[in-house]
């Protein structure tokens, strides 16, 4: 099938005398795009929200295949605003036109929580998330209704290592606390469609997706210390040139207080001296949801209790930004700084015999910089 120059191999085939000219085939391997959209619940707690996944899929035969990828999904459950998880995910499928799906979960994510006080006539309540470790299954099944397109409905459950003794809430002088309760398992099921990319493709420089993870400092919008991953596919468009398309979740750690985004983000990198400039240049657009840090008050009729501190509300965000990228082969330092706006929707919050508002503000400014490690892949 092959002359003496090419050799096959488990993805398509390579040129024995150039590492960089290896090409896929897709009966043999692809990568696929799922969309997702999911109803769970945690201990009665109901939630709404969508995924992506990102997936590689290589198939040895035409009823079996292995699958891994990245799962970046957010839900927003009431007054526990929107919570994120970020997963590796790891699996098999068995089938063809219609198949059925099992994958390992293993990444982080948010877990609501909510503490309450009492002073015997009044109760506060106050909802919170924390960033946990977590690991779970989801399974699907699959109907091909086109080459590349597939509709699947699939379940998934999410397992959170949570220490109940890690709670320091403390509750208003004169109030006694009831108690914390955690939301630490989620069971969601929902609908998907996945998009298949089957086509030839040259696994290099030219064409490839990286991951990666960085962090730094917020000092607009959000404050605090910020730590993300994201993941991005490069296409090379010219000698000195290409666009990049991605995705990723951010975590902002504040006083005391943490604050999550999911986002999509496209842009175009520059590469002064081709595909070995050691330096890339990168300039292109973020946009996603999460939450933002604003005041709000609330009292009792009666002046006997009185609440003013920080809460999370949800919000839209849409930045600009620009990075450079230390290149070395595979892997890559990346330097970026990103500013722009967001919009936030108004809340507002209840208690038995007491009631409170956003007073702050729902619009502004974001800024930040960074530093992170990518590979590309």
């Amino acid at each position: 099938m092959y002359s003496q120059e090419v050799s096959s191999t488990s993805y398509g085939y390579r040129l024995n005398d150039n590492r960089n000219l290896r090409f896929t085939e897709a009966e043999k391997v692809h990568t696929e795009v799922t969309i997702g959209a999911r109803y769970g619940q945690a201990k009665g707690v109901s939630s709404f929200g969508g995924s992506i996944q990102a997936t590689r899929v290589w198939t040895p035969s035409g009823w079996f295949a292995g699958q891994a990828g990245v799962l970046v999904s957010t839900v927003y459950a009431g007054d526990y605003g929107a919570l994120a998880d970020i997963m590796a995910v790891a699996g098999v499928r068995f089938g063809n036109k219609v198949y059925f799906g099992l994958d390992a979960l293993v990444g982080t994510g948010q877990m609501a929580l909510y503490d309450e006080s009492s002073n015997g006539a009044s109760t506060h309540r106050y909802y919170n998330s924390q960033w946990r470790m977590k690991v779970g299954g989801q399974a699907s099944i699959n109907f091909r209704l086109t080459e590349k397109v597939t509709l699947g409905v699939f379940g998934r459950y999410l397992y959170t290592f949570n220490d109940e003794g890690n709670r320091s809430y403390q509750q208003p002088e004169g109030w006694e606390a009831v108690g914390t309760i955690f939301y630490d398992n989620r069971w969601s099921v929902g609908l998907s469609l996945t998009f298949n990319i089957l086509k030839e493709s040259q696994l290099s420089g030219d064409n490839c997706w990286t991951a990666g993870a960085y962090f730094g400092y917020s000092f607009l919008g959000n404050k605090g210390f910020v730590i993300g991953a994201e993941m991005s596919h490069f296409k090379r468009t010219g000698a000195r040139g290409g666009r990049l398309l991605g995705f990723g979740s951010e975590q902002i750690i504040g006083d005391n207080k943490s604050t999550n985004s999911v986002f999509g983000k496209a842009g175009y990198q520059v590469l002064p001296w081709g595909a070995g400039s050691p330096v890339i240049f990168e300039f292109g657009a973020k946009a996603g949801i999460g939450e933002y840090i604003k005041a709000g008050e609330a009292a009792t009729e009666s002046g006997s209790f009185y609440m003013k501190s920080a809460i999370q509300v949800p919000g839209i965000v849409g930045k600009a930004y620009i990075g450079l990228n230390i290149h070395m082969g595979r892997h890559s330092i990346k330097l970026a700084g990103e500013a722009g706006y967001h919009t936030c929707m108004s809340t507002s919050f209840e208690g038995e015999g007491y009631n409170g508002q956003v007073t702050t503000p729902l619009h502004g400014w974001d800024a930040s910089a960074t530093i992170g490690y990518a590979i590309a892949f």
